[in-house]
């Protein structure tokens, strides 16, 4: 950032929103997965009028600008070495429309909370990713993100009406509607769904909600001897026609790792499945422990309480951290295959985990395809630091070589811009690159909106 710009701003916006000292800069220096860049100065809008002025200011002097929620991207997404614009407060639920089913709210409300308020009325907004305890809605709109319901609801992209963006040159417009059917214009709503801040800032959205399911819903988990028993219990509730709510996938590394940190004595088996199925015609649990039964599963229980599903739920969502916490480093890959592949993409994952003697522990969206490997490796180990690389992109090849995706949820930030570029040229063709390059100039024409990352200008 050219020198002066710091206060300009200040001038611009008022005192208290531009931040420059070296506490506050280290904050923001790193993301969730590791990835770190220092910024040169952070400014924490109020309101949509300081992010249309700082983004005018910054579009003339051709000055980055990358926008921050909770920074709990995993890719590298939201960090910078220009501005990062912190919209965190920007935390207001402006209307809980309980007919026509949507919330529209401003872009800093952490999903967590927005659940809490819409409980009140009898709704939820059902994708749920891990982070929902700090994550923030503008994030997971930018990044597409997905959860641990999307078997059963889908990713956000499914449930995004209309958002509010303020463009590259600090003007505002307002894509979509908050109609179930609109059909004027292009879709530009999901053009910002997963586009990472790199073609607008998201400052509002309109949010489909759905109703809280009047039905009972029975959280069971499942322990299995090998990867394989339970990938084919997956595909056996699968072709069974069984939607479950959840169905999640951990390995024995993970297990123990979660025991030690939340001191529990869950059974420890090479997977584990946690599975929420909702009774509807009063045989879903039934037909479902049949089924784990058949393919082998050690142990089958159903959670006995709230307190023990509680349990078992915070168990999933601190995974990453009880994993951090056994391991001096690690890459948490995203790779999503076609659910009937699953088993094939468990037995190739082993296969590449004995080849580099690397650990890579398998926790994820069983349900959809999307287990993800954590790479788990001592940076101080030449052999394992130069392992790690073969073991993701090996990875990464097998799941676009078998018709799945370098990314399902968690994005391409800085991680995975060479991974894109291969998987849209082998499954879609060249001319998508560069389509999406375009985009990307004609609404940022001076390239200053989270530039260097997804579909690079440079």
């Amino acid at each position: 950032m050219e020198v002066g710009a710091a206060d300009e701003i200040t001038a611009l916006l008022g005192r208290g929103k531009v931040l420059t000292d070296e506490e506050v800069l280290e904050k923001y220096s790193t993301d969730m997965g590791g990835f770190r860049r220092r910024p040169s100065a952070v400014v924490v809008a109020e309101n949509v009028e300081d992010v249309s002025r700082l983004l005018k200011f910054c579009n003339e002097r051709k000055i980055p600008v990358t926008a921050w929620g909770a920074g709990s991207s995993l890719t590298g997404a939201v960090v910078s070495d220009s501005i990062i614009l912190d919209l965190s407060k920007l935390d207001r639920i402006l209307r809980i429309d309980t007919v026509n089913y949507y919330v529209h709210v401003e872009a800093g409300v952490v999903l967590e909370r927005l659940n809490r308020e819409l409980e009140k009325h009898g709704f939820f907004f059902p994708p749920d990713p891990a982070s929902s305890f700090i994550c923030t809605v503008g994030g997971v709109v930018a990044e597409g993100s997905g959860g641990l319901r999307c078997v059963k609801y889908g990713t956000v992209k499914d449930w995004v009406l209309a958002l509010k963006v303020v463009l590259a040159d600090g003007s505002v417009a307002v894509f979509g509607e908050p109609l179930p059917k609109n059909r004027a214009g292009y879709n530009l709503v999901q053009l910002l769904v997963g586009s990472e801040g790199t073609l607008g800032i998201i400052v509002e959205a309109w949010l489909k909600i759905a109703p809280i399911p009047d039905v009972s819903v029975k959280r069971v988990y499942a322990v299995f001897d090998s990867w394989a028993d339970a990938g084919n219990a997956i595909l056996e509730i699968r072709r069974r026609r069984i939607v479950p709510r959840m169905l999640e996938f951990f390995d024995s590394v993970g297990l123990e790792a979660a025991n030690r940190m939340h001191g529990e004595n869950l059974p420890i088996g090479e997977a584990m499945l946690l599975i929420d199925v909702e009774e509807y015609r009063g045989n879903e649990t039934s037909n479902l422990l049949s089924i784990l039964k058949r393919n082998n599963a050690r142990t089958v229980k159903i959670a006995e309480s709230e307190e023990e599903a509680e349990k078992l739920l915070q168990i999933r969502a601190t995974m990453y951290m009880a994993l951090n916490a056994i391991s001096k480093a690690r890459v948490i890959e995203d790779v999503c295959v076609p659910i009937d592949r699953i088993v094939d993409y468990l037995t190739k994952v082993k296969e590449i985990s004995k080849k580099y003697g690397v650990v890579v522990s398998m926790n994820g969206h069983a349900g959809d395809g999307n287990i993800h490997p954590s790479v788990l490796y001592d940076p101080d180990n030449p052999d394992e630091v130069k392992h790690v690389e073969k073991v993701v992109q090996e990875l990464i090849r097998y799941s676009t070589e078998i018709g799945g995706t370098i990314t399902g949820e968690h994005g391409v930030g800085l991680q995975k811009m060479r991974d894109l570029a291969m998987q849209l040229e082998s499954h879609n063709g060249p001319q998508v690159l560069e389509l999406m390059r375009r985009l990307k100039k004609l609404f940022d024409p001076n390239n200053i909106l989270n530039p260097g990352k997804y579909v690079d200008m440079t």
